[in-house]
């Protein structure tokens, strides 16, 4: 028996130096290195919480820098923006103030005159006086044909030529005509159409007062463009 603990004591011995030197290192953590804790005489709060409490902190501290450095980023673009916008240019409107806009005056319907106001013509008109209609009809101008039936103000004119815009007329339209007394007489467009030459219809009497407005439909002069306009 004495034999036997002399022979196991220096292993005990030997081994029980070994834990008593290890033991510091296997109480310790890397954590304790970095977050030392200060005991005082008032016990703190539990130690194993002190680390998260630390890094919950800091954590809130980092959130509140992003947040002030957001917002002063946000300020900045604003100060920027209202730099570079152009300021509203009161001072043009000021300058430039409404126009009023002034209607156009009437055209002026002298004796011997055909005015169309919404084709802008106006158009002085001789006399054609050949009753048999053998003369030619002169290439520029409007001629009234002095031997129409009675109510009818009978007015030709080349096309091409002098007479061209009316081929744009449309019903509804205003025609005004000086006699040559010089009072004013104003139509109304009651119908366009197209008539063969040796139709004599548009040259007779009508039972109301009436201009009759005649212009070339084709070259050769085969068929004319009628228009029939009522005093109103």
């Amino acid at each position: 028996m004495a034999d036997g603990l002399r022979r196991w004591r220096r292993p005990l011995i030997t081994g029980a130096g070994i834990w008593l030197l290890t033991f510091p290192l296997l109480t310790w953590h890397p954590a304790a290195a970095s977050h030392p804790v200060h005991v005082t005489s008032t016990p703190p709060v539990h130690l194993t919480s002190m680390p998260a409490w630390n890094n919950e902190a800091a954590d809130h501290r980092l959130v509140r820098q992003q947040a002030q450095e957001a917002r002063t980023a946000l300020e900045a673009a604003q100060a920027l923006a209202a730099v570079a916008t152009p300021a509203a240019p009161t001072a043009a409107v000021a300058a430039n103030p409404i126009r009023q806009t002034t209607p156009a005056a009437p055209l002026a319907v002298r004796a011997n005159t055909i005015v169309i106001p919404r084709l802008g013509l106006i158009q002085p008109v001789g006399w054609y006086r050949d009753c048999m209609g053998r003369a030619a009809v002169p290439r520029w101008g409007a001629w009234r044909w002095s031997c129409a039936g009675a109510n009818n103000t009978y007015i030709m004119a080349h096309n091409p030529g002098t007479f061209t815009p009316i081929l744009n007329l449309r019903l509804g339209d205003i025609v005004r005509y000086g006699d040559p007394s010089g009072r004013v007489h104003t139509y109304r467009v009651s119908s366009t159409t197209i008539v063969s030459n040796t139709q004599l219809w548009p040259l007779g009497a009508t039972g109301v007062s009436t201009l009759t407005l005649q212009t070339c439909w084709t070259w050769d002069g085969s068929r004319d463009f009628i228009v029939r306009a009522i005093e109103i």
